[in-house]
């Protein structure tokens, strides 16, 4: 018993005594303003006459295409781009959110008999980038309602996050 406890002393003695020269001091935590992270942000809005239409069979969505000289190979290859859909814009109720983005919806109609009934929808905001160029999609689980009654989507507020 003696032999644990002195063992167990020892161990303790030279846990505590393991210390070193202090480290360099870390960071400050001002990414993008002391140079350890480079940001950009772009702000694009596409309008109703803006979105472009697929029309392809089982594959209907809606594409809103920017040139973006901002995305340079460089960041193709070694940065990030994200994109926030804003909500609500310009008015004390607006929000970001990070794409892809998917919001389940309803909607109420009156049918033949005078009755009210309730249709029920998804809709999914998304992109892809390249080197110079930017798409953004918008797509609705029901094109087949909205495209008898002359859909297009609303304009939309995307925010351009380039980080290098």
């Amino acid at each position: 018993m003696k032999k644990t406890i002195m063992l167990l002393m020892a161990a303790v003695a030279l846990l505590a005594s393991c210390r070193g020269p202090q480290g360099p001091a870390g960071r400050d935590g001002r990414d993008g303003v002391d140079g350890f992270v480079n940001f950009k942000i772009v702000d694009l809005t596409v309008s109703g006459n803006q979105w472009q239409y697929s029309g392809l069979n089982n594959n209907n969505y809606y594409m809103g295409s920017f040139e973006m000289p901002e995305i340079t190979k460089d960041i193709y290859d070694n940065g990030l781009v994200q994109v926030y859909r804003e909500y609500d814009t310009g008015t004390a109720n607006a929000v970001q959110l990070l794409l892809p983005n998917t919001r389940h919806k309803e909607f109420s109609y009156t049918d033949n008999e005078g009755n009210t009934q309730w249709a029920f929808y998804t809709e999914t905001t998304d992109y892809e980038y390249g080197i110079g160029k930017l798409n953004v999609f918008f797509t609705s689980s029901d094109f087949d309602y909205e495209l008898d009654s002359g859909f297009v989507p609303e304009d939309i507020h995307f925010r351009v996050v380039i980080m290098w």
